[in-house]
C-alpha cells in the first residue's frame, strides 16, 4: 500500500498566516499604546478664578431674580386690588339683580293671585292703556307742530336780521370817507397856530395880529405858556366872513396854518380845512386827547405842513 505524503505547501501557508496574524497583533498593540501615550488630559483651570466667575454670574442672576420677584409682587398686589374692586362691583350687581328679581316675583304673584275685592277687568286695563297711548301720540304731534312753527319763526327772524345787517352795511358804506395822508414837507414858513376845541376856532393871534381874547394864557418862567380855550368864546365856523379874514391875514404874513385838533372838533376841522384850501394856504395838524393842555414855547415845534 502506498503512503500518503503530507502537503508541505499547505503547511507553509498556515505558518505564514499565523506569523502575519501575530505581527499584526503586535502592530495593533503598538499603535494603541502610542495613541494612549500621546493623548493629553486637559489641565483644569484655576479653581479660584472659576469659582469667582461662577460667583459673579450667580450674583447677577440673584439680582435679576430679586427684581423679577419684586415686579411680580407689585403686579400681584394690583391684581388683588383690581380683583377685589371687581368682586365688590359684582356683589353689588348681584344684590341689585336679586332685589329686582324679588320685586318682579312679588308683582307677578300679586297679578296672578289678586286679593279678594281688588280684581280688575283686563279689558278695562287694555282700554285705559290705549287711551293713554293715544293721548301721548297727540302730545307728541302737538310738540312736533310747535317745533316746526318755532323753526319757521327762527328762519324768518334770521332772514330779517340778515336784511337789517345788509341795510346797516350799505348805510355805513355811504358814510365812509376814504382819505389819504399826504407826505409832510419841510417847514420853511412861520406856523400860525390854531386850536380847534369845543367845536370852535381859537387862534393864538387874530387877523389884526393881536392876542386872541378867547384863550387864557398861563405864563411860565421860560417865556412859554399854557393855552386854555374859553368855552363859548371861540370863533364859530358859522361866522365864515371872520374865518376868511383870519386866513387872508395869514396868507399876507406868509405863514402856514398849524392846527391842534381835539376829539370834539373833528367836524369843525373838516369844514375849516376846506376854507384853508380855498384860501390857498398850506396846513399841518396834530390830534390831542380830551382835557389835554397845550404848551406853546419859542423853542417848541409845530406840525409840518402837508
Amino acid at each position: 500500500m502506498r503512503k500518503l505524503r503530507p502537503h508541505s505547501e499547505e503547511s507553509i501557508d498556515l505558518l505564514l498566516d499565523t506569523i502575519c496574524d501575530v505581527f499584526g497583533g503586535f502592530v495593533f498593540i503598538a499603535c494603541l499604546l502610542a495613541l494612549l501615550i500621546n493623548h493629553k488630559t486637559p489641565t483644569p483651570d484655576d479653581p479660584a478664578g472659576t469659582a469667582g466667575t461662577q460667583g459673579r454670574v450667580l450674583a447677577v442672576k440673584l439680582e435679576a431674580a430679586k427684581s423679577e420677584l419684586a415686579g411680580l409682587q407689585k403686579l400681584n398686589l394690583k391684581l388683588k386690588d383690581l380683583g377685589q374692586d371687581k368682586l365688590q362691583t359684582l356683589i353689588r350687581e348681584r344684590n341689585d339683580l336679586q332685589a329686582t328679581l324679588d320685586r318682579l316675583r312679588k308683582q307677578l304673584s300679586s297679578s296672578l293671585n289678586p286679593a279678594p275685592g281688588t280684581a280688575k277687568d283686563p279689558v278695562g286695563d287694555i282700554t285705559d292703556l290705549r287711551s293713554e297711548v293715544k293721548a301721548l301720540d297727540q302730545r307728541v304731534a302737538d310738540a312736533k307742530a310747535r317745533k316746526d312753527a318755532a323753526e319757521k319763526k327762527a328762519g324768518d327772524l334770521a332772514a330779517q336780521i340778515q336784511s337789517i345787517r345788509s341795510k346797516i352795511t350799505a348805510e355805513d358804506e355811504k358814510h365812509v370817507e376814504h382819505v389819504r395822508f399826504p407826505k409832510e414837507r419841510q417847514i420853511t414858513k412861520a406856523a400860525m397856530n390854531i386850536i380847534l376845541q369845543n367845536g370852535a376856532i381859537y387862534p393864538l393871534v387874530n387877523a389884526d395880529g393881536e392876542k386872541f381874547s378867547g384863550l387864557t394864557r398861563v405864563m411860565k418862567d421860560d417865556e412859554s405858556f399854557d393855552a386854555i380855550p374859553k368855552k363859548s368864546e371861540g370863533m364859530p365856523m358859522s361866522n365864515a366872513a371872520a374865518v376868511r379874514r383870519l386866513l387872508a391875514s395869514y396868507k399876507r404874513w406868509g405863514g402856514y396854518v398849524s392846527l391842534n385838533v381835539f376829539p370834539d372838533s373833528f367836524e369843525t376841522f373838516r369844514a375849516f380845512k376846506a376854507l384853508i384850501l380855498e384860501a390857498g394856504l398850506d396846513y399841518g395838524f396834530d390830534v390831542y386827547p380830551e382835557h389835554y393842555i397845550i404848551t406853546f414855547s419859542p423853542k417848541g415845534s409845530s406840525p409840518a405842513p402837508l
